[in-house]
């Protein structure tokens, strides 16, 4: 049996905090004018048990979390134009490999409140990004048994806040003026199986999830930079459910309450091209092996947002959701999806491309 794990990360500024039982008060200021580079680079004949590499860099990052208490803070990031932040796993198994894993994770500016039982979050974060971020994760080898997974993300500013039974009042104010945020995964093998290829590049993103408590959430979303995701899948020979996904978005801001109400604000304004690709290349299926069931063998699918918003919330369970919106486009927006085998097997291609979504969603419980 051989195992083989590469890992490498680059770290900027980074903060953490954490109270377990208290209050906090916070002031952060991060500032980057430095490049961060990791590169997990793995050579092998063959792995018989594991084969894994992770490549991650953060430029800023801040995680503050409380227990059973209040958080009041402001954090401002910065990421300097001459700042790039890379990530790079480059895996090779010349003869064969038993469930390999290939990721690399990139993002410039990052920040995450939390806090639960009875807590308050009352936040303001601004983050501003004037640099390239770029991930790129491979995988190539002779033979991929059971499965394989490799994994781009490239993320520009990246804020979250919530918990349970906390109250929330946060504000987001986030700026991605860099060139570009790229994400590309690509795999290549003469015979694979239930190979799961994902490139996500986003500028802005603020993702904010909390349960029974009231939910007030201001974005400031504004994105100019080129964003590109890509994954490109290439089997000779392929079995099993196979999927190759790009998902690229300019602004994205989610929102989930369950339990209470939401209160949303939301401005996003993207001029960047957003442009997602998926690929696949093969040869003949092998028709499912070892799934009698499977309904699908390969999926490519290719997702370009210029402005997302999504709140959700439990109406059952005592939750409304009000929300003022504005978005505005001006980025041109592409998905492209491809296609391109031998016989045997289900295929299906999606593409798709939006310059503004707003979706707004209320459930009973248990649905």
């Amino acid at each position: 049996m051989l195992s083989v794990l590469g890992a490498a990360t680059a770290l900027g500024n980074t903060l953490s905090v954490q109270v377990d039982t208290g209050n906090l008060t916070l002031n952060n200021t991060q500032t980057l004018n430095g490049a961060g580079s990791a590169q997990s680079v793995i050579r092998v004949n063959s792995a018989s048990e594991e084969l894994d590499s992770i490549a991650t860099t953060f430029g800023n990052s801040a995680t503050i979390t409380t227990c059973c208490g209040t958080i009041d803070a402001v954090s401002q990031q910065t990421v300097g134009a001459d700042a790039t932040q890379s990530a790079t796993s480059d895996v090779t198994a010349d003869n064969w490999a038993f469930n390999p894993t290939s990721t690399a994770t990139a993002v410039a500016n990052a920040i995450s409140y939390e806090t639960w039982d009875g807590g308050r979050i009352t936040a303001w974060a601004g983050q501003t990004n004037n640099a390239s971020v770029v991930s790129d994760a491979s995988l190539n080898a002779g033979l991929l048994a059971d499965s394989a997974t490799i994994t781009a993300t490239s993320i520009g500013n990246s804020a979250t806040a919530g918990g349970e039974s906390t109250t929330l009042d946060v504000d987001a104010n986030q700026r991605n003026f860099g060139t570009s945020i790229s994400a590309r995964a690509q795999v290549n093998s003469p015979d694979g199986e239930d190979v799961i290829s994902t490139a996500a590049a986003t500028g802005n993103a603020y993702n904010v999830e909390n349960a029974y408590g009231f939910a007030k959430v201001v974005t400031d979303q504004n994105n100019s930079a080129q964003i590109e995701a890509r994954s490109d899948v290439t089997l000779d020979l392929w079995q099993g459910w196979n999927a190759s996904t790009a998902y690229a978005v300019a602004n994205s801001n989610l929102v989930s309450n369950i339990g209470s109400d939401i209160d949303l604000a939301n401005i996003q304004n993207n001029d960047g091209g957003v442009e997602a690709t998926a690929t696949f290349t093969g040869g003949t299926a092998g028709g499912g092996v070892g799934n009698d069931t499977i309904i699908t063998d390969f999926v490519t699918s290719a997702t370009a947002f210029g402005n997302a918003v999504s709140g959700f919330v439990c109406s059952t369970c005592g939750g409304g959701i009000t929300a003022n919106n504005r978005q505005t486009n001006a980025g041109t927006i592409v998905a492209s999806s491809s296609v391109n085998t031998g016989s045997g097997g289900a295929l299906i291609a999606t593409a798709t491309a939006v310059g503004n979504s707003a979706t707004f969603h209320t459930v009973e419980a248990g649905n």
